[in-house]
């Protein structure tokens, strides 16, 4: 019997599992082809650690692991100074280190789950509890005055941390405590129940539970004579002995407990089971999605092996550089978002097709096909979209990223007027939690602009240079009434023509503006007529650029940044 074990892509969530199985044991161990993988049997070998190593080493920075460990820098640092740089800011700091990082988690549950795996002669328990924060500055005291007091008490607990974070970088420390971060915060955002997700098995070793549940099974089932095996598994078809234990319930969001929810099955009967390479596979699929807080995308780009790779790896690596630059809410859209535009960066030839992008969000799946048409609006908007990802506002005391609201509408083949009518009225109400400008509602007036003329088509093409034009006039015409009361109060009256779509009304409002300050109507308002789209974009041009400052010709229209 050949050890060569093949494995063709299907549905999301098995070619997911399929990426995550590359990552794992990496691309050098196994054959590609356009349809799938070819292992060896040996792959098989010390999976567990190979499948613990390859969370650890991708997320290691955003694991409270990390956070305890990282601060041997600042240790290191001040005493090759000689303290001469630590300041009253320090000393808060390394307080808050000890008591809200290196405390709070020394005592969490999970940690306590790994102290028996660590084969240490240290009490990290009691050392936990020993350790305090240096309270020697009193209300009334000046850090100058007591600063040597402070340094000798620092340079204690530098000691204990050293040792806290010796015993935690250890071999076992990190195998041991950096996987059950990575069980916490990743892994069971794929699947839950069974193996060290099992709450009967939370304080046994990880690795050996993975071992039993999903790795042993499989090299069972391959040495053993199936030919009498009555059912096959719903993945891949190969035959399996029973339906009842090898089910898709572990799987979050996806599957279901067969047992206690019989209702969801035909006729009360479950004849959804897996063979134990699926299971094995399916446990890889968090490996095969990106994670960052508690978002997480795959994007289905099944025409071949080698795109659904591509792409997905350079969301990955998107997701590490944006970490970086911005904010976690942008991170999984941003990624993607930029991947999209790797042929113009990289001379990748990206296929426009139809891809399946699925997000994970709120504990649950999101699915979305992204068109070819919203492809390219995106790849189009590229410009417009970055200019757009520091802008946000604020609702009910929730943030909103700009950015975000714009590609979940597109993702959904939605146009942006809503949008952008909701931002100009809070820009007129002049709100001091608005962190956007005119500048930024223009950009979003051009993606719209995209997405109707090449996205659906619904709108005839509208010269760019109309809109420019549209933009200018804005400009003149604020400097013609030079009042920001009266200017708010057309805007008001223009907006709601917008949204009730009474392009006459629109217009009689810009008749008498001009009218009162004796000029000619300008000639571009007479597209507003052509379609409803090309009123609404003509109308929010001009309402965005008469409630900004007043902006020259050049920086107001030739250029992009405000």
């Amino acid at each position: 019997m050949s050890d060569q074990i093949n494995v063709y892509l299907n549905e999301w969530n098995k070619n997911a599992a399929i990426l995550g199985f590359i990552n794992i044991v990496g691309d050098k161990n196994v054959k590609q082809n356009k349809d799938g993988i070819i292992f060896s049997e040996s792959m098989l070998d010390n999976f567990s650690t190979k499948y613990f190593d390859y969370f650890i080493n991708i997320y290691e920075k955003s694991l409270s692991y990390y956070k305890i460990v990282s601060y041997r820098k600042q240790i290191e640092y001040f005493e090759q100074t000689n303290f001469e740089n630590f300041t009253e800011d320090s000393l808060n700091h390394l307080n808050s280190y000890i008591r809200d990082t290196v405390k709070y988690y020394l005592k969490s549950s999970s940690y306590k789950a790994a102290y028996p795996f660590i084969k240490l002669n240290y009490d990290i328990e009691r050392a936990g509890k020993e350790l305090t924060v240096v309270s020697i500055l009193k209300t009334k005291d000046k850090f100058a005055d007591k600063k040597n007091e402070v340094i000798t008490e620092v340079k204690d607990r530098f000691q204990k941390l050293t040792k806290i974070i010796d015993y935690i970088t250890s071999d076992d420390g990190r195998k041991y405590l950096a996987a059950k971060n990575v069980i916490y915060t990743v892994i069971n955002k794929g699947w839950d129940g069974v193996a060290f997700l099992n709450t009967g098995n939370s304080k046994k070793d990880s690795y050996i539970e993975f071992e039993k549940y999903f790795v042993q099974p499989l090299k069972e089932y391959l040495g053993v004579d199936k030919s009498k095996y009555k059912f096959s598994c719903c993945s891949c078809q190969q035959p399996i002995k029973s339906l009842k234990n090898d089910t898709l319930s572990f799987l979050q969001k996806t599957g279901y407990d067969v047992a206690r929810k019989n209702a969801h099955a035909w006729e009360f009967q479950n004849d959804l089971a897996i063979c134990p390479l699926c299971k094995l596979l399916y446990a890889c699929l968090p490996a095969g999605m990106t994670y960052v807080g508690n978002q997480g995308i795959f994007v289905n780009a099944n025409s071949s092996l080698d795109v659904l790779k591509r792409t997905n790896n350079l969301i990955k690596q998107e997701v590490h550089v944006l970490n970086k630059e911005t904010t976690l809410n942008l991170n999984t859209y941003g990624a993607l978002i930029r991947s999209l535009n790797e042929k113009e960066e990289r001379g990748y030839e990206y296929e426009l097709e139809d891809v399946q992008v699925i997000r994970y969000q709120n504990e649950t799946y999101r699915f979305n096909i992204l068109s070819k048409n919203i492809i390219s609006v995106i790849v189009n908007s590229k410009r417009e979209l970055e200019l757009l990802r520091r802008a946000t506002f604020s609702s009910n005391k929730e943030r909103f990223y700009i950015y975000q609201l714009v590609l979940e509408r597109l993702f959904n083949s939605q146009n942006l007027f809503s949008l952008i009518h909701q931002l100009i009225v809070l820009k007129v109400t002049n709100r001091s939690d608005l962190y956007y400008q005119s500048i930024h509602i223009r950009n979003l007036i051009k993606i719209n602009q995209n997405f109707l003329e090449g996205g659906i088509n619904v709108m005839a093409e509208l010269d760019e240079n109309i809109v420019n034009r549209v933009w200018y006039v804005s400009q003149l015409f604020k400097k013609g009434y030079n009042n920001p009361s009266k200017v708010a109060g057309i805007s008001h009256k223009l907006l709601n023509a917008l949204r009730a779509n009474d392009r006459d009304t629109f217009m009689d409002i810009i008749l008498n503006c001009y009218a009162y300050m004796n000029q000619t109507v300008p000639i571009e308002f007479k597209y507003i007529f052509r379609d409803r789209e090309a009123f609404k974009t003509i109308g929010y041009s001009f309402v965005s650029g008469i409630i900004g400052p007043v902006e020259t010709k050049n920086s107001g229209v030739e250029n992009d940044g405000e």
